[in-house]
């Protein structure tokens, strides 16, 4: 993002009634191709490859040195091991495509944003892509052209944009810690917590990456989506 965009950037979260262009949502997150790519890119250790490296490591951690330390018998410590790796490689893993799949998703609404079909009065179905337009419906985001005020281009608010964007940086940092935390393979054969609390936090960011923040209509109880389908109604549109 340029020191231009930065200053507006940090004026329209300041001020969430702006009326942006469309297309300057993608000067606002600029990265939002490359980051696509860059998670498409990366691979989670498969469940096939983590079975093995938990059989070739096991009796080499920690974990096993521990347990085997209060007498129980080797068979013992590989029945608890296997279930403590299968449960966290399957909370883990979960995880990790969910985030890494939310962020992708966002990553696809800039960009059907910026790209927004230009017809007018409103674009026909076919040049829409269904599954981004669900997205917009859920998020309260309306992308249209504001003749009210004699501006011939299409915009949204600066409300959506910050929304968008922030949200995106959010569950990036997610994606980050759970590559950092995953690099070394290790994690596998760790036990640091109850299954309970693990399960806990996994609920918890789970419906973190699921939540996204109310638009000021919204929070009000409105939606400017059926507010202007009710507008184009009443004009026969």
């Amino acid at each position: 993002m340029t020191d231009e965009m930065a200053k507006k950037y940090e004026f329209y979260k300041n001020d969430k009634n702006v009326l942006v262009d469309y297309d300057e949502i993608l000067l606002l997150y600029p990265e939002y191709y490359k980051t696509k790519s860059e998670l498409q890119d990366l691979d989670f250790i498969s469940k096939d490859d983590a079975e093995d490296y938990f059989e070739r490591h096991y009796r080499n951690s920690k974990l096993y040195e521990e347990l085997a330390s209060v007498a129980m018998t080797d068979d013992e410590i590989y029945d608890l091991m296997k279930h403590n790796m299968e449960f966290k490689y399957s909370r883990v893993s979960s995880l990790y495509k969910k985030a890494v799949t939310s962020v992708i998703q966002l990553c696809d609404l800039i960009n059907y944003i910026g790209h927004y079909p230009t017809t007018y009065p409103l674009p026909k179905d076919e040049e829409k892509d269904m599954d981004m337009e669900i997205l917009l419906e859920k998020y309260d985001i309306l992308v249209r052209y504001r003749l009210i005020d004699e501006i011939n281009k299409m915009q949204i608010t600066s409300d959506d944009v910050v929304r968008i964007i922030e949200t995106l940086k959010s569950r990036m940092k997610y994606v980050t810690a759970i590559i950092r935390k995953t690099y070394s393979n290790t994690w596998l054969l760790t036990r640091n917590m109850k299954e309970e609390k693990i399960d806990q936090i996994f609920n918890e960011l789970t419906e973190t990456f699921d939540d996204f923040p109310l638009s000021i209509y919204q929070e009000q109880n409105r939606s400017i989506r059926e507010e202007e389908k009710r507008h184009l109604k009443r004009q026969n549109i």
